[in-house]
Formats: C-alpha cells, structure tokens, sequence
C-alpha cells in the first residue's frame, strides 16, 4: 500500500500530483490534514506500519487526527496551527503528543507540522511524525522543552562517555573533558587512560564495578573519586549500561558522569556540624548532671544548717533578722527544686531501659495516687476516657503526665476548680503527612485541656523551653524546666508535644506517641 485514501471530487484541494510531492515513501510517519476538523486526507505507507490503519479505516467516514489524541489535548493541536497560520516559522511547530494506535497503544511522536498552499485554495497541513525512541515516559512537551533539559546538563557538571570495547577506544562528551580539565579534546582515551583519572584509593572498586557489569549484564551505579588534569580532586557520581550485540555480546559501555563535589562537601559539612552539635550537647547535659549532682552536698549543709539555726535561735531573732532567714530557707528549697529538676532533665538522654509494653490507664491511676493531696485540696477533677497501650518507659511516662497535670492545677483560676479532660484518637495518615510522621507506624494523639488561666498564643512555643517562665515565682512557684522535661520524654519517644490557648477557656496540651518503638530510633540516641 503506496498511500492510504483517496481525494474525493469535493474536497478540491489537491490533485494526486501534488500530494505525491509531499508524501512519499520514507521512514517518517506523514499525513495531510483538512484544518477545519482535522480529517487525514492522505497518509504514506509508515501510517499503516506504524499506527496499524489500513486504507479501508481512511474511507467513508475517515480518521481524524483527534482520533489519534486524548481530548485534552486537541485545543493544543489547534493552538499549534494557529501558531503557524499567522507564523509560518513559529518555533512551536515542533510538539510531541502520544498517538493511539489501532490496538489502543499510545506511543509518543514528534510532530512537525507545515501550511500547504495550493493555486490560492484554501490550505491544508502536512503533519511528519518522528517516534521518539528514547524509551522515556513523555520527558518533554515539545523540542523547546527538550533544549531545555539538555541545557541543564550542557555545563561543565555533566557530561556522557561511550567505551567501544573491541577496539578499546572511549568517547567523551565536552561535560567530561569539563570535568576532567582536560583541555586537549585531540587526546587519545582507552580504559587504561581513563581509568588513571581515578583516585587510588577508589581504583580498585571502580574496575571492580565494571566488570561485574560487563560479566553479568548489570547497571553500575557508582560514585569516586578522580584527581583532574590539573591535579584537583573531585567526586563523581557515574550511572552506566552495557549494550550488547544481537548475540548477546557485551561490546559497549555507555552512561553519564555527574560532578557532585560541592554538593557532598555541603553534606559533609551539615554532617560535622550535627555532630559538632550532638557532641555539644552531650557535654552540657553531662556538666548539668555533674554540676546538679555535686551542688546536693553543699545545697543539704545550707538548709541543715539553716534549720538548726531556725530552731535553735528562733526566739532570739526578730525583723530583719528572721525575715533573712525565712528567705535563706526558702532560696535553698527553690534551689533544691532546680537542682532535682536539673537532674530529671539531664537523666532522660541517659536513660538506658528498654522499651516496653506500658498501660496508660495504669500510669493514669498512679499519678492520681501520687497528687491526690494536692488534687484534693484544690477540688481537682479529672476525666479521661480509656487510654492506649503503647512501647515507652514508664517511670518517662509517669513524669510525663505528672507534670501536664500539676501544670494544669499550679496555672488554676481564682476560686475555680481545676478540672483536667483527657481525650485520645489514632492519628490519621492525613495528620501524620501534616505532623511529617512515618504514614507506615501508627500513633495516638493525647489532648490535655484544662480550665486555668490559659497563656498568650505567642509563647505556645517557648513554654517548652528549659527555665523560660511566664509568670513571676512569686506568683506561681516552679523551676520553669517542667514543660522543657515534657518535650524531652516526648522526643526520647520519638513523638511530639504542641500547646494550644483555649481564650477564655484554659489551656490544652497535647501529645503525639507512636504505638510501636521497634521500627523507630529514639531522637536522642
């Protein structure tokens, strides 16, 4: 089959001589087509072979080009012609589009396409299609797009290399003499000569890497080291396949170099400042055990001593006098506080106890026991519904909740009884992608809300920062360190902790656990 169709009377555009001038047997896929709906008039032998059409698909009805296309796209084919009505040399002639064959198989091409004037009639279009055998998932829109893309790797971070192996000779794009300053592109390159761009150190694994692929038909994906011609170091990034003959014979090796210095010395770089910073840590929270530690010799002489002092002269002294003791005393509980405090913050980074199955309820009713004195005494009321089972610490837990509610009952409105709701739900996958969790572990989320005094929505974060107060001691007593021992526990279990003003209404705190440890590493460690 020469051509596919014929021109009927009517159409009156064309005689057969013409159409024989632009459609001819050659590998490209070409057609004619009407502008006004796109109907292929004519179409040369590749149509058939390469779309599966026959010439009895082409008569009565016909096909039409938007037969060919997904719908969303015919205003963009339309788009394409106007371009080129009003702009014959319009550089958006080039375009690809996926084609659907006859056996309903898209397949993207090239088009280009072309006015066609005939003895002043009205025009028609000649559409040359090129498959595009990149074997890519439609990587561009059109020939713009794709100069584009290789304009990204057309510097001197990129560059692409063959091996002919029979005759040991390797070709290299101009990314790779880029890269490789090497300034003469005259220079004779075998394996052996390429491979002495290669780092010493990482020599051995490169050749081995090429083997296996050669041996076994593998891709190598590989990163090293090469010291340039100028004698720079650099690190390399390399993807690389090896082609085969009809036989199956490995006779090339193709890929692509890529410079990736800059970007791993800035790894490295972030690298060595969290280590810097964890170290950093590590020392303070060390100095603050140490430091805690040693101040409890000093701190219990002080407040024996103030005691005996107390008692024993408690008649003799009056005004100014018993007014500095009471003040010594109370400094030395409040440091006492601190330091207890101090210790707590310090001993959850090193705690070494494993992981296990713990029962909230369970952990609920001990704090209760633990603050009954104070919860009775201020009228405390606390609702929960049943909580979760989950892998933590519970002595961590314990202290955790101990804390959210001694909060709550210390920030209490004047002549209010505190009252404490518990409320907990599974976090959906929605609320893991927003909290950046893994969607594949489950997590519960706790909320503590409370009726107190609230805070000011500014500070919801600071609260949890270790000695940041919002309040004068005088006002409500504490070391300022509760809140910052509660997102430390939180973290040490690999989850979060995030406070919400209620106006008017109080304060709610609420805490995010994952059900399982065994997939997750503690932040700390």
């Amino acid at each position: 089959m020469q051509t596919l169709g014929a021109i009927d009377s009517n159409e009156g555009l064309l005689s057969r001589d013409e159409v024989w001038k632009y459609i001819n047997g050659g590998p490209a896929l070409l057609m004619i087509v009407r502008p006004a709906d796109l109907k292929i008039l004519y179409a040369n032998e590749q149509f058939e072979n390469y779309l599966g059409y026959t010439e009895a698909d082409l008569k009565g009805t016909g096909i039409f080009f938007t037969d060919l296309i997904r719908e969303h796209l015919h205003q963009r084919v339309q788009f394409q012609l106007t371009t080129l009505k009003s702009d014959p040399k319009a550089s958006t002639r080039y375009v690809l589009y996926p084609l659907k064959g006859k056996d309903g198989k898209e397949t993207p091409y090239y088009l280009y396409a072309s006015p066609i004037y005939a003895d002043g009639a009205t025009d028609v279009y000649s559409f040359v299609l090129h498959p595009d055998f990149s074997r890519w998932d439609m990587p561009f829109t059109s020939f713009n797009t794709r100069e584009l893309f290789l304009e990204q790797f057309n510097g001197e971070y990129f560059g692409t290399f063959e091996w002919i192996m029979d005759a040991d000779k390797v070709f290299w794009s101009a990314g790779v003499y880029h890269i490789y300053e090497v300034d003469d592109r005259q220079f004779v390159i075998n394996r052996t000569v390429a491979q002495q761009f290669i780092h010493p150190q990482d020599r051995e694994a490169a050749e081995k890497a090429t083997a296996n692929a050669v041996a076994n038909g593998t891709d190598v994906d590989f990163e090293y080291r090469i010291i340039t011609a100028k004698n720079k170091v650099k690190i390399i990034h390399s993807l690389a396949r090896v082609i085969k003959d009809h036989e199956g014979r490995p006779v090339k090796l193709i890929g692509s170099i890529r410079d990736v210095t800059e970007q791993r010395n800035i790894e490295q770089d972030l690298k060595n400042k969290v280590e810097e910073l964890n170290h950093s840590n590590r020392e303070l929270e060390e100095f603050a055990f140490v430091a805690s530690h040693d101040m409890q010799e000093p701190l219990r002489k002080i407040t024996t001593f103030s005691d005996r002092l107390s008692e024993k002269y408690k008649d003799v002294l009056a005004g100014d006098g018993l007014m500095y003791l009471s003040r010594m005393v109370a400094s030395a509980e409040n440091m006492r506080l601190l330091i207890n405090n101090l210790l707590d913050f310090s001993k959850i980074s090193k705690n070494k106890q494993p992981f296990e199955t713990v029962n909230l309820n369970l952990i609920l009713r001990q704090v209760k026991t633990d603050l009954e004195l104070v919860i009775e005494e201020t009228g405390t009321v606390i609702n929960s519904h049943s909580l979760p089972q989950i892998d933590a610490i519970s002595s961590q837990m314990k202290q955790l909740f101990a804390n959210i509610f001694s909060n709550a009952i210390k920030f209490r409105r004047a002549d209010v009884s505190p009252l404490i709701t518990i409320e907990t739900t599974r976090l959906s996958d929605d609320e893991k992608n927003r909290f950046e969790l893994p969607v594949h572990s489950d997590y519960y989320k706790i909320s503590v809300t409370d009726n107190g005094i609230g805070f000011e929505e500014e500070y919801s974060t600071r609260i949890f920062q270790v000695f940041q107060r919002l309040h004068g001691k005088s006002e409500y007593p504490g070391s300022g360190i509760g809140l910052a021992i509660c997102k430390k526990i939180l973290e040490y279990h690999h989850g979060l902790i995030f406070a919400e003003n209620i106006p008017g209404a109080g304060a709610r705190f609420v805490f995010i656990l994952p059900e399982r440890q065994d997939t997750l590493k503690p932040i700390s460690e």
